[in-house]
């Protein structure tokens, strides 16, 4: 039988030693210590509870073990490293009120908080540091939002930055139509700096502007304007009823932009090829007469006298053109 010894003062216990169990058997019933009652032990039948109305309530153990009644199971573990473990039924939870829930780690760098299973914070909850507590926003719809710009590290990555490198873009969804002037690209702003986004229309102006410097020649079939149909520039009519030709070192072609030739031209004597009209005859005898065709010698010719003989030909300008096809042709001016 268990030994139950006290000193009795108005109705109460003072240093009660209890050899054995000490059992209060009514629902409801306190255990009461320190001088003003100030740590309480109830049970009401249901619920146990435990007050300690002043100072701090400390256990003192090597790995304090909360678990399950039914199970046995361990729901949470401190241990004196200072990790702690959640672990129940694969979903670790922890109960909150309107105040809210801290938990404190150690100082030492060991101090971690493991969980074997799901951590899910409210719809809209945050998470963060002491210093900027809602760094992190998870929306309903599973939405995150950082308040600041998130810094990448690791093997892979450079601190701070996310590499081409770093970026799979082979298990993206296809565009699946044509790029057109509104589709927008990453650009790395001065190379080095801040990444910006820019639309096609840009790049293509870019490439084009680059293509046709101030200076160049852009040839169509179409009338409409290079600066409409581009997008950039002041372009003017070039080389209006004239072909292009490639300039030389020297001779007729060697300075730029100069201009000349025709679309006809009349042959002068000097320029008609070199040839021989033959008259027969060595003796002068026989007449000259004119007819409607021009002088015509009739008789033999003596040697040495010269004759004319009948003229020919319209000496019209003749057609000198090379075969061509019409284009529209610009200048880019500026």
């Amino acid at each position: 039988m268990a030994t139950f010894t006290y000193e009795s003062i108005k109705y109460r216990f003072k240093n009660p030693t209890v050899d054995g169990n000490l059992e209060l058997l009514d629902d409801g019933a306190s255990l009461k210590i320190a001088a003003d009652d100030d740590l309480v032990l109830t049970h009401s039948g249901s619920v146990g509870d435990i007050t300690c109305s002043t100072g701090a309530l400390d256990i003192n153990a090597g790995t304090l073990n909360i678990k399950d009644e039914a199970s046995s199971e361990t729901m949470a573990s401190f241990v004196s490293d200072g990790a702690v473990t959640l672990n129940h039924d694969n979903a670790a939870r922890l109960a909150t009120s309107s105040a809210g829930v801290s938990i404190t780690g150690t100082t030492t760098s060991s101090g971690t908080i493991t969980s074997s299973a799901n951590l899910v914070i409210a719809d809209g909850g945050t998470i963060g540091s002491a210093s900027d507590t809602d760094a992190i926003t998870i929306a309903a719809g599973g939405a995150v939002t950082f308040s600041q710009t998130p810094v990448l590290s690791g093997a892979s990555v450079t601190a701070g930055t996310l590499p081409l490198t770093s970026l799979d873009i082979d298990g993206g969804t296809d565009l699946g139509a044509a790029l057109v002037d509104a589709d927008l690209m990453i650009v790395d702003d001065g190379a080095g700096g801040t990444n910006r986004k820019s639309t096609m229309s840009r790049m293509k102006t870019y490439i084009l502007s680059s293509v046709y410097p101030v200076g160049s020649i852009f040839t169509s079939t179409s009338s409409t304007n290079p600066g409409t149909s581009l997008g950039f520039g002041t372009w003017a009519a070039f080389g209006e009823g004239r072909v292009l030709v490639g300039k030389a070192s020297s001779g007729t072609f060697a300075t730029g932009g100069a201009t000349g030739g025709a679309e006809t031209h009349t042959l002068s004597v000097s320029e008609i090829p070199s040839h021989t009209h033959t008259e027969g005859g060595t003796q002068e005898f026989g007449t000259t007469s004119s007819t409607s065709t021009g002088v015509r010698n009739t008789g033999n010719a003596s040697p040495g006298k010269q004759y004319e003989t009948q003229a020919t030909g319209g000496g019209s300008a003749h057609n000198i053109l090379q075969p061509y096809i019409v284009v529209y042709m610009w200048k880019r001016t500026s």
